[in-house]
Parts: structure tokens; sequence; C-alpha cells
């Protein structure tokens, strides 16, 4: 059985890797609105990570502390908006589309 810890940072790494194939299999049909949404989607994602932080701060009871949280909170910010910048950079939207 996995600790409470590793529990929050897998389920946030999953999340980040399931918006990420998305925005992958849907880089084709992608435009600078549709990368707004998935940058909007991490942004929530790392909302809701400070808040439980924030909550779990100085919570006696609680089982993992603030931790996990913020660490998650830091890695959707690296992981999550560098593949939007990723996805700008691969499509070169500042371009236009890519011609085929």
């Amino acid at each position: 059985m996995d600790k409470p810890t590793q529990r929050i940072i897998r389920n946030n790494l999953l999340i980040i890797l399931a918006i990420a194939l998305l925005q992958g299999l849907l880089a084709i049909y992608l435009t600078e609105s549709a990368i707004f949404w998935f940058a909007l989607l991490y942004l929530g994602q790392v909302v809701t990570n400070l808040v439980l932080g924030l909550r779990h701060w100085g919570n006696a009871t609680s089982k993992t502390g603030p931790a996990p949280y913020f660490l998650s909170m830091l890695l959707v910010l690296i992981i999550g908006f560098g593949s939007c910048a990723g996805i700008f950079e691969l499509l070169d939207i500042n371009g236009g589309p890519p011609a085929n």
C-alpha cells in the first residue's frame, strides 16, 4: 500500500499526463484559443493544489501536511505549462497553421 504523499503526487502526475496526451492527440487541430483552455486546466490544477496545501498547513490531524500539495503545484507549473509552450513551438502558432 502506498503512502498518502506518493498517492497525491502520483495522481497529479497522472492528470498532467492525461492532459498532455490530449494536447498531443489534438495538436493538429489546436489553435491559440484551444491552448488557452489547456492552460486554464493546468491553472485549475495549480490552484486546487495550493488550496489543499494551505488547508493542510498547520493541521495537526493531517497525515501528509502541505508538502506534497506544494510539490505537486510546482510540478504542474513546470511540466504543464512547459507542454503548452512546447505545443506553441511545435505548431508555430505565431506564424500560422502548418502547411500540408
